[in-house]
């Protein structure tokens, strides 16, 4: 019995992760829309504002480093260090609040399957007693 309990969890567990790779859809695109998909996308939003103005501003200062003359190349290279620093920093926050919106997403999914699958179970054993 134990045996076809173990066959029956290994091919829910199968079926779970062939349902989340279909969740992450056609790639990279796909896997960043999920971040819009809570309660705060406008934060979301307001993030992607913000990296895509350290972008700006890590070519700007890129672009005045390699014309600045000698005595203003360390000004200009310590900007360009930290709006470097401040677009990783921020690409990391949306990777994560991404991360956040789908692994709870897959959680409340895994929950009703989970309770699904406990209740069939129970009756399954009801019905062989």
């Amino acid at each position: 019995m134990m045996n076809n309990s173990d066959d029956d969890i290994k091919r829910y567990l199968k079926q779970q992760s062939q349902e989340l790779d279909s969740m992450l859809g056609d790639g990279l695109t796909d896997y960043l829309k999920l971040g819009f998909a809570s309660n705060f996308s406008g934060i979301m939003k307001l993030g992607y504002a913000i990296a895509i103005a350290l972008s700006g501003a890590l070519f700007y200062c890129g672009y005045q480093f390699f014309i600045a003359p000698d005595e203003d190349q360390v000004f200009w290279g310590v900007l360009l260090i930290v709006s470097f620093n401040a677009q990783v920093a921020t690409k990391l926050w949306i990777f994560m609040q991404t991360n956040r919106n789908m692994l709870s997403k897959e959680m409340r999914v895994m929950e009703v399957r989970q309770r699904a699958w406990f209740e069939e179970r129970v009756l399954k054993e009801r019905v062989l007693k």
